[in-house]
């Protein structure tokens, strides 16, 4: 992910790839890559309406939909331990909120405690089989959290920078 600011032409030769990989990729696969890193069919279908959206500008329709799932399926695949973790964390959530009575007062809280810690175990995870993480102790423990909460927020922002620099380029400009 590269999160610079991008010329026009520039903007609109990766609009163009994106668009290419987009019609390459047919429906049929993106449900076949959903269901193969266990999302319920359920998901899938709803994700139908984001696969099959569209938009017209000037005189080409692109595969709005394709291409941001795309992006997001390429960062599943750069960081997997970090979406279980918080697929993990999410669940947790949920699980809090079928408590009676005070459930869905505490499922924010657990999903957001749930989902950050998740999010921290598999990132470390995803670290450790990169051969990146660098084991810490004692308050130094705190200060390796905290960077590596940094770094989760960079990437991911990076990764929407990234989809919205070229769109809105791209709207904004046609």
């Amino acid at each position: 992910m590269n999160s610079q600011q991008l010329s026009l032409p520039q903007a609109n030769l990766k609009m163009a790839l994106w668009q290419v990989e987009a019609e390459a990729m047919s429906s049929s696969s993106l449900y076949v890559w959903l269901d193969n890193i266990g999302l319920p069919y359920e998901v899938g279908i709803r994700l139908h309406e984001l696969i099959t959206y569209t938009k017209k500008i000037s005189n080409k329709i692109l595969a709005v939909g394709k291409m941001i799932l795309i992006r997001i399926i390429e960062f599943v695949k750069a960081h997997p331990h970090l979406s279980i973790g918080i697929a993990v964390g999410a669940a947790v959530g949920f699980l809090v909120n079928t408590i009676p009575f005070i459930g869905p007062v505490l499922a924010p809280l657990a999903a957001a405690l749930g989902m950050t810690i998740g999010a921290i175990a598999g990132h470390r995870l995803d670290k450790d089989t990169q051969d990146k993480r660098i084991s810490n102790s004692g308050i130094i423990e705190i200060i390796g959290i905290t960077e590596d909460l940094i770094e989760i927020t960079r990437e991911f922002f990076a990764l929407l920078a990234d989809v919205f620099n070229i769109f809105f380029r791209h709207v904004v400009t046609a």
